[in-house]
């Protein structure tokens, strides 16, 4: 009861407190002990995934601090100590003070009042364990008794009508959520344990039960979901394929479910990298696909022959995504260009050339463009009649880093089974290339 008579004072203030001129926001902090980090950062959270805003080292005498740059807006932020977040929320003006005892982050004067709503908060689930545990059955009953007090406080929460109180009462779900799913993925160690008889455990299994975006905001969100169908895999299904298709069809929301695709990259062979990208690029969005291909980590194809070539897809003068996958069987000359490129242009007329001369042959002349205006490609294409397929990139990014192309026009090779004949092939009005086409148009 105290403490919901406090959160009450709390949330009485909350929207109406007079901040300090100042643009910026700083957190002190004062750690103790002889064991605590040297290194401590300050992260954001950028789409479910933590990125550093700032790191800072630790005096000796345990002390730290951070000074943001001018706040626009209100917003979180969290202190990682190498093994824990510590969310902390910030607006122009504030000085948050922290301290650090025994491996775990505190408000010792919260600046705000968001932060004394948080430290409600933290108090309930401190006392849930961290890490491994002697006891594995008994965290499900403290975590029933965390829960129900968890409520209670979301109940208070929504009393006050406060534009807060609907974020608090998220982060508190996703903040139960992750520790209950990161305890059982570390702890339990044989099937059909203690786990099975708990409420909240069969309300969340059946089906992954975030249809929201919200995990998105929080820095272990991708973490979260990896943790969760890694569980699945190994506890529920067991033996049993559970397949990233599968995966994917429990995920309601887009945006989560193209940031899992995107997590689930392979990363070490190329050849495993380019039959998921077939599977899976058509199925994200524009600048996901640009992030596939050029942000989250890869292997990269090599540009020799008779290495796997990109599978590079990108629509077409209707929006229709079309991919070089569609065309195995048959050789693929690639043209990248620009309607600005005087050299590009220059060639179009002994690219229609080998078109007529080779359009019976298994042979597909492909052109992609790098023009950032749509429609001006889109007029061009009409208006000089460009035959072949007419395919649409709208910026150097979107294609795959590793060919830094550097200029244009480039022209590609690519053999039947999608493997590079020449990553760097003669242009059209270059006679070798007519000879070099003859001759493997006469391959069987």
């Amino acid at each position: 009861m105290k403490r919901n008579t406090i959160l009450l004072v709390i949330l009485s203030f909350l929207g109406v407190t007079n901040l300090a001129a100042q643009s910026f926001a700083q957190i002190l902090c004062r750690m103790e002990g002889e064991s605590f980090p040297r290194q401590v950062s300050l992260v954001t959270a950028d789409r479910g995934r933590p990125a550093n805003y700032a790191v800072t080292t630790v005096s000796p005498g345990g002390i730290f601090g951070f000074v943001t740059d001018p706040l626009p807006q209100q917003q979180f932020f969290y202190l990682y100590d190498g093994s824990r977040y510590f969310r902390i929320f910030l607006h122009a003006g504030n000085t948050v003070k922290v301290g650090w005892r025994a491996g775990k982050f505190s408000f010792s004067d919260p600046g705000n009042p968001e932060n004394e709503v948080l430290q409600c908060w933290n108090s309930i689930e401190s006392r849930l364990p961290q890490g491994k545990t002697q006891d594995y059955a008994a965290f499900f009953a403290v975590f029933d008794s965390v829960k129900t007090e968890a409520d209670l406080l979301i109940g208070q929460l929504q009393k006050t009508n406060n534009p807060f109180a609907a974020q608090i009462k998220s982060i508190i779900q996703t903040d139960l959520f992750y520790r209950f799913v990161t305890y059982i993925s570390k702890n339990q160690q044989v099937y059909d344990s203690d786990e099975q008889k708990s409420t909240y455990f069969q309300m969340i299994m059946p089906r992954f039960p975030e249809t929201t975006g919200r995990l998105l905001l929080q820095p272990y969100g991708i973490a979260l979901m990896k943790a969760y169908f890694d569980y699945k895999q190994t506890y529920v299904y067991k033996q049993q394929s559970f397949t990233l298709e599968q995966q994917l069809g429990e995920i309601d929301n887009k945006a989560l479910r193209e940031e899992y695709i995107l997590s689930r990259v392979p990363n070490t062979d190329y050849a495993d990298y380019r039959k998921f990208e077939d599977t899976y690029l058509p199925h994200l969005s524009a600048d996901n696909r640009g992030r596939l291909r050029n942000d989250v980590p890869r292997p990269l194809s090599e540009l020799v022959s008779g290495s796997p070539a990109p599978n590079l897809i990108y629509p077409d003068s209707v929006g229709r995504l079309r991919s070089l996958s569609e065309f195995r069987g048959k050789y693929v000359y690639v043209d990248i260009w620009a309607t600005w490129c005087a050299p590009c242009k220059a060639e179009i007329p002994h690219l229609k050339q080998l078109e007529k001369r080779f359009a019976d042959n298994k042979i597909v002349f492909v052109s992609i463009s790098i023009d950032k205006n749509n429609a001006v490609w889109k007029r061009f294409v009409k208006d000089r009649r460009l035959g072949g397929v007419q395919l649409w990139a709208g910026d150097w990014t979107a294609l795959p880093k590793e060919m830094d192309l550097g200029s244009v026009p480039r022209f590609l090779l690519i053999d039947p089974d999608g493997n590079w004949v020449a990553p760097n092939a003669a242009r059209p009005s270059d006679a070798r290339l007519a000879e070099m086409l003859t001759s493997l148009s006469k391959k069987k």
